[in-house]
């Protein structure tokens, strides 16, 4: 493009440049507009992830949160709370958890004249005021409210502060019992490791945050707690896995480990004589796999567990490559092994052909759950033979189903969590890979003489639990159930007529919810989580005066204001007051 004068004159060579020009400034503004999409659309994902939220409100809404103003309410003659209280406060229950600055909570109070309530090391005094407490997280404070016709105590803990989230939802009078839950942290998820005690209402009773990953957990009879250590493996193939038997303050009591190859997690077996059961994923080479459709000279995982003295002497042990063969595992799953192998340290490969993960002694038998298998099996203590077989390939010891199963022809897949209570069988069946099917918390009753299994029912929550790719578990639970959905973060209760009574909702799944012993008590895990309490001890003196809301105590504060100095005004929200100094009006 030239100039002559104020004139433009074109040639060809400029009309090409010019062209070019037009051309970027296009291409240009067609990237600013796909990114322009791009962050529209991703602020579309992120209000899909709002209302993915607002559904799981629906199922079960969060709890234990600061979310509240502390008004204790005024259903009772007297009451107290906290702005994250959980659950709210009932004469009955002398159980609460709150979430806890470090060293401070206030505590909301109403009650009626004549009933006097004393918080912490605070004077005892009636009416609506708020006071404050000094723990620690993972500290406790007791509130007690004082009648004529005596005191009565409750207990508060602080929450440590790093404890996660939870959901609960109570839909009619709950099964009462205590279950464990635990966090299984997959590859590429970051975070704490927690196993909880909660009670039938929603409520933490005891926890601990372990070192190190674990698949599952559970409190043991004799007042211990076991569970694995997990290395992100997905099951026990690095060396370094273990089973912890530790105290309920903690402290570890010993290590435990299968003997003669890597130990594996899914199941551990405290026995009624002290002895236990260990388990193990247990490494075959050079096996023939062309006749399940495989190449020849490959490695498996058989399924394997021991019986040990509590000092770690083998009595017994059984491997399924010596009683189960190959052909007992469906094409199905031989299919996903081949397409999803496992290599060893020295890149070897294992197919997971058996993935066993429950272990039940029942009579002079085991009954053993293995996921890739769709079948239960009822084992010989004596012989170590195979009695009788449930779901799966049809062999000559399976067992004749009957009743009205929908899934009768093929009663399990990919369960886990076999469990006999008299003839009765209860097992979780994850429904995995079967189009449309959805977990179940299943019962059958075993009749060995008649050979049959028979229907006796299914629980289901498929509004939290559509489908089930692993994990899980169905335990008794006082005179109703609990069900674990396996990679589905909700746990549920049902009563004993097989109603829904509540939903709890957890951050990660649980790999089961296992019942507390009746022989550990509340106060045997308070007085665990007693000891694992922070240094340094609290304090009992009180920082802070009374501040009460109802005219007719103004002067009895413990402090006359005119004696306090000048209240910063950073802090007055936190103390309840306006900046002139005034108490700040309550809402009732």
């Amino acid at each position: 493009m030239e100039t002559s004068g104020n004139k433009l004159k074109f040639t060809p060579f400029n009309l090409a440049v010019l062209l070019a020009a037009l051309f970027v400034g296009v291409g240009a503004g067609a990237l600013v507009y796909r990114q322009y999409r791009a962050d529209h659309d991703h602020g579309k994902s992120s209000k899909k992830s709002k209302n993915e939220g607002q559904d799981l409100n629906a199922l079960a809404p969060i709890v234990g949160t600061e979310d509240g103003n502390g008004d204790p309410g005024s259903k009772y003659d007297a009451q107290f709370g906290t702005s994250s209280m959980w659950p709210k406060f009932n004469p009955d229950r002398h159980y609460y958890v709150t979430r806890c600055v470090p060293g401070r909570v206030m505590v909301q109070v109403r009650s009626n004249p004549d009933v006097k309530v004393k918080v912490w090391a605070n004077p005892a005094q009636s009416g609506r005021y708020a006071a404050e407490a000094r723990p620690l997280p993972g500290q406790d404070f007791d509130v007690k409210i004082m009648r004529e016709d005596g005191p009565e105590s409750y207990e508060v803990r602080c929450l440590p502060s790093n404890f996660p989230e939870w959901r609960y939802k109570r839909f009619r009078k709950p099964p009462k019992g205590m279950f464990m839950v635990s966090s299984y942290l997959t590859p590429g998820k970051t975070g704490r490791v927690w196993l909880i005690v909660f009670d039938q209402d929603g409520t933490p009773r005891w926890w601990y945050s372990p070192p190190y990953n674990t698949l599952g957990g559970q409190v043991l009879y004799d007042g211990t707690v076991q569970f694995p250590r997990g290395f992100g493996d997905g099951f026990g193939q690095d060396a370094r896995t273990a089973t912890d038997i530790r105290d309920l303050d903690g402290n570890l009591v010993k290590t435990v480990r299968f003997k003669g190859a890597p130990t594996d997690g899914h199941e551990y077996v405290l026995l009624p004589n002290g002895n236990q059961l260990v388990m193990s994923y247990d490494p075959r080479y050079g096996v023939d796999l062309r006749p399940v459709g495989g190449r020849a000279n490959r490695g498996v995982l058989d399924g394997a567990f021991q019986e040990q003295t509590p000092d770690g002497q083998v009595l017994w042990s059984w491997n399924s490559g010596d009683h189960i063969p190959l052909t007992g595992t469906p094409y199905r799953w031989w299919i996903r092994e081949f397409n999803n192998p496992h290599f060893d340290q020295h890149g070897k490969i294992r197919y997971d052909h058996f993935h066993l993960n429950s272990i039940e002694p029942w009579g002079d038998q085991y009954v053993i759950s293995t996921r890739h298998t769709d079948s239960i099996w009822g084992i010989s203590k004596k012989t170590g033979n195979i009695v009788w077989k449930f779901g799966g390939v049809k062999t000559p010891q399976s067992l004749k189903v009957v009743g009205d199963d929908p899934y009768g022809n093929y009663p399990i897949s990919g369960n886990h969590d076999a469990r006999m209570i008299g003839d009765v069988l209860t097992v979780h069946d994850n429904g995995t890979h079967v189009k449309g099917r959805a977990p179940r918390a299943l019962r059958y009753r075993i009749d060995l003489k008649e050979r049959t299994a028979t229907y006796l029912g299914a629980f289901t929550d498929k509004a939290a639990a559509p489908s089930s790719h692993c994990c899980g578990s169905f335990r008794q639970l006082g005179d109703g159930w609990v069900v674990s959905w396996g990679d589905n973060p909700w746990v549920t209760g049902f009563d004993a007529d097989g109603k829904l009574a509540f939903r709890l909702g957890l951050p990660v799944p649980a790999y089961r919810a296992v019942p507390v012993p009746s022989s550990v008590s509340e106060a045997d895990l308070d007085n665990g989580l007693d000891a694992m309490e922070p240094e340094p001890p609290m304090s009992n003196q009180p920082m802070t005066p009374l501040e009460f809301n109802d005219k007719h105590n103004l002067q009895d504060r413990t402090v006359p204001s005119r004696k306090l100095a000048p209240i910063p005004e950073d802090n007055q929200d936190d103390l309840g007051l306006t900046k002139s100094g005034k108490v700040a009006k309550s809402g009732n």
